[in-house]
């Protein structure tokens, strides 16, 4: 019986003949785009590990060293950094399929893959200049004083109440006062702190649209405001367009400045810090930050008889200006667009946020940026200062909430929970509680004492674009000890802003009125103003 020859795709036993069949040409084209695809998924796995640079420079370097373009047309600087962060996935994917198949028993060269990882994961340090270490030192004596008065504010406020408790549960029993040591001179009664809360939670609780109105040719982007304190010896409202365009609003939304062009694009952020009322009364200022790649300077001055007869007869008949926007300072450095701007509660700096993964320090005296911080991986959005001055909190397109210390420079805390984006960060006037909200329309409450998320409140279907604490009620006008904090105020996307209780976080009220988008909230001495999409600026009392 003749043997039959075996076909086989493989090796067959010794003695037997063997017929190799090549893949056709599709079939290995099929299979060649099956292996880039396992590629591109495990090289999609392992791109979050991985570090990146973070300035534009470090970024093209590595880019010339792999051998990539260093920019593609309609690429920005964030998407140029997420093709660098592919490419080295790719090749740390590929030198590991490399290694596993000269040699799958060997496990040294996969221990020496990662160590040379880590090795890149280097902490770099450069050294402070003069106006760095001044500021620092500014800031540590600030947040110093700031912090004691607080605690003792606090500490007051809680002696008071724990007496009150003792003497509600044992009206009978004598409250031993001998070991409390209550400072008099900052009494405040507990139960009129409660009386008012209850007073103004019922107040808000029926909140209406009061006015309405039209702000400008081109959508409304961000709204800032002030009290009336310091040389503001009237309460503002200031309001950034998309048209580049800012504008002053007194309490009942009546223009009180001209209109003036601050910016060649839209405008993201802006920022009003009222000064004090010691040497002068011209020294309240308002900060802007575009898309434009710049940020600016803007000192206000109220317009006197002296300065122009005509234009104070015009503002009494409500016809005229009440102040003048002077550009003092241009602010330049980022790469990227610009985000948000905050004061520094010292009142002596200003920060920005940028999509260039940084945000950055100017002081406003000189104009000039004395810190460029990194540590981020996407792009920087919110910004917000804890009210002793000690603290910043910046967020990013990443999730991720940083805190920083300004005293030290040192990056102390990050807060992860959020599913998207992370637009907004603001401090409660108690110190103890930071705020945060973001593209995932959730509002999250997270606990500086205990470095871990205290709340988390479904507050919108849609991103939130703004939060902003109350600062002080009619009692006392420093935000300390339980006085002021008591609601949190909060815009959407899905055309509502709502106000939340600072004590139990329920929701107080949803001021419905824009069509549209909400871009932006403040409040007015317990009044809220709101700014939209549809070019209208909205008081709600």
């Amino acid at each position: 019986m003749a043997a039959v020859p075996t076909t086989s795709l493989g090796n067959t036993n010794v003695g037997a003949r063997t017929e190799v069949v090549e893949l056709t040409s599709a079939s290995q084209r099929g299979r060649d785009q099956h292996e880039l695809a396992m590629l591109d998924m495990e090289a999609k796995n392992r791109a979050f590990s991985i570090d990146v640079p973070t300035l534009p420079n470090d970024v093209r370097q590595a880019l010339r060293a792999m051998a990539q373009p260093v920019r593609l047309f309609g690429e920005n600087l964030a998407n140029v950094r997420d093709r660098l962060r592919m490419a080295m996935a790719r090749k740390l994917v590929m030198e590991e399929r490399g290694i596993q198949l000269e040699g799958k028993t060997q496990e040294q060269p996969q221990g020496m893959a990662t160590t040379e990882v880590e090795e890149e994961q280097i902490t770099k340090y450069s050294r402070a200049s003069v106006d760095l270490i001044r500021a620092r030192e500014k800031f540590s004596i600030y947040s110093l004083d700031r912090a004691r008065d607080r605690l003792k504010q606090e500490r007051n406020y809680r002696l008071q109440w724990q007496r009150k408790r003792a003497r509600l549960t044992a009206p009978s029993k004598p409250v031993d006062d001998r070991n409390e040591n209550i400072d008099d001179s900052n009494y405040i009664d507990v139960t009129q702190i409660d009386d008012e809360c209850l007073k103004l939670y019922k107040t808000i609780k029926k909140m209406g649209a009061e006015g309405s109105q039209y702000g400008d040719p081109r959508p409304l982007s961000c709204i800032a405001t002030s009290s009336g304190s310091g040389s503001l010896l009237q309460p503002i409202v200031a309001t950034g367009s998309w048209s580049g365009t800012i504008k002053l609003w007194d309490s009942s939304l009546n223009c009180v400045s001209d209109v003036t062009l601050a910016h060649e694009d839209r405008i993201m952020g802006i920022a009003l810090h009222p000064g004090d009322n010691t040497e002068n009364a011209s020294n309240a200022l308002m900060a802007t930050s575009s898309i434009d790649l710049t940020g600016k300077l803007w000192k206000i001055r109220t317009v006197e008889k002296s300065d122009n007869n005509n234009e104070m007869e015009d503002l009494e008949a409500g016809t005229g200006s009440g102040y003048q926007i002077q550009e003092v300072a241009h602010l330049k450095g980022h790469a990227s667009r610009l985000c948000k701007v905050e004061f520094h509660p010292q009142g002596n700096n200003v920060v920005t946020t940028s999509f260039d993964h940084t945000w950055r320090l100017w002081d406003i005296e000189t104009g000039s940026e004395i810190l460029l911080q990194d540590g981020h991986s996407r792009e920087v959005y919110g910004v917000g200062f804890h009210p002793d001055g000690s603290l910043c909190s910046t967020t990013d397109y990443g999730g991720v909430v940083h805190l920083w210390d300004l005293r030290t420079g040192k990056s102390i805390h990050h807060f992860l929970g959020h599913a998207k984006r992370v637009l907004c960060s603001e401090f409660s006037p108690n110190g103890f509680q930071l705020a945060t909200a973001g593209d995932d329309g959730t509002l999250k409450i997270w606990d500086m004492r205990k470095r871990r998320q205290f709340a988390s409140l479904p507050a919108h279907s849609k991103l939130v674009t703004q939060l902003r604490f109350q600062k002080s009620n009619s009692l006392k006008g420093n935000g300390y000890g339980g006085i002021g904090g008591e609601y949190l105020v909060s815009s959407s996307f899905d055309g509502t802003a709502k106000v939340w209780s600072a004590r139990d976080w329920k929701m107080l009220a949803t001021l419905r009125g824009h069509e549209g988008k909400v871009m932006g909230a403040g409040i007015l001495q317990d009044n809220i103003v709101t700014c939209g999409f549809d070019k209208t600026l909205k008081l709600w009392k």
